[in-house]
């Protein structure tokens, strides 16, 4: 199978990586200090999944170096180039290919279907780490679920439930953990209540997930950012896993944070390298369509508005 990674840093790294051991003809595209040191000495992976090094890969690290239409498109780009992406994309899928959003955030699915078609695009959900240590290096830090793969958001014309578990099965054959599930939009909102919660609070203030949900000032200005965002999912029609969002918070805190206590917030690390963060397919996208609605979210707008003050200051 002719396999493109569409944002080849750490998670695509990961996925490529493990593709292309399994014997998949597999394309990075990415950027030149990763790849250039991935064609001299292979990509090389560690951490909770075992050691492995990877070669004879095709490096692509401009659209003008991408040759042909691809059977699978993985997209692990930041939030805010995914529309950018997807026009490069365009050319690239033919009639039965898919793309597959694994991707941080909200409305990631809805910009790809906007331009490659909903019946070309599948979502996803991944809940595992991983960090570029130094180039051609990639470390596998965490795991707290499989990846999820399942259908976008409802429209007209949608991929197969069929051709969806094929890809499942395509990535359980590489030894990345990953499962279907038909409600795949409500587990999205909830990594999104998670991220929304940890990642602002730990870019502000430097801190781990564990360090906030160990501090009580945390916990409730946490706590108000979930209850806003549960709102807007309702209001979006969105089945979520929990009833209330005291039902989210009882997992939240003895489910989702503790084998992810010691992690550094990717916003964080955003900002620690002088880029900017996703906060607009999180709060951001949270308050804009909370707007739309006609709710009120006050602690997500001024979470955002934060984080963009600190983007200024830092970008």
């Amino acid at each position: 199978m002719r396999i493109l990674i569409a944002g080849a840093g750490a998670l695509g790294s990961v996925f490529g990586g493990f593709l292309r051991k399994a014997g998949h003809q597999v394309t990075l595209f990415g950027r030149v200090w990763h790849l250039d040191e991935i064609r001299e000495k292979g990509l090389r992976i560690e951490g909770i999944w075992g050691s492995h090094n990877v070669g004879n890969f095709i490096l692509a690290t401009s659209p003008d170096k991408l040759t042909e239409p691809y059977d699978l498109i993985l997209v692990t780009v930041k939030s805010y180039d995914t529309e950018t992406m997807a026009w490069k994309l365009a050319p690239f899928v033919k009639n039965g290919s898919l793309t597959v959003s694994l991707q941080n955030g909200l409305g990631n699915t809805e910009i790809l279907s906007s331009v490659l078609g909903a019946d070309n695009v599948v979502s996803g959900r991944v809940i595992f780490g991983a960090e570029i240590t130094e180039p051609g290096l990639v470390n596998v830090t965490v795991i707290a679920d499989d990846v999820v793969l399942g259908p976008p958001v409802k429209g007209a014309k949608i991929p197969e439930p069929d051709k969806i578990t094929a890809i499942v099965g395509l990535l359980l054959g590489a030894g990345i953990p990953c499962r279907y599930d038909e409600n795949i939009q409500g587990l999205i909102w909830a990594k999104a209540f998670y991220n929304c919660a940890l990642n602002p609070l730990g870019a502000l203030f430097g801190m781990n997930y564990g360090q906030l949900a160990d501090n009580q000032n945390a916990r409730l200005v946490m706590e108000q950012v979930v209850s806003e965002a549960f709102q807007v999912a309702l209001s979006r029609k969105i089945a979520l896993p929990w009833n209330s969002p005291e039902k989210f918070f009882k997992a939240f805190y003895e489910e989702m944070v503790p084998p992810t206590r010691n992690h550094r917030p990717s916003m964080l690390q955003d900002l620690e390298r002088g880029r900017l963060t996703e906060i607009d397919a999180l709060n951001g996208r949270i308050l804009s369509w909370a707007q739309e609605a006609g709710l009120s979210v006050p602690v997500n707008e001024t979470i955002t508005r934060l984080i963009k003050i600190k983007e200024k200051f830092t970008v």
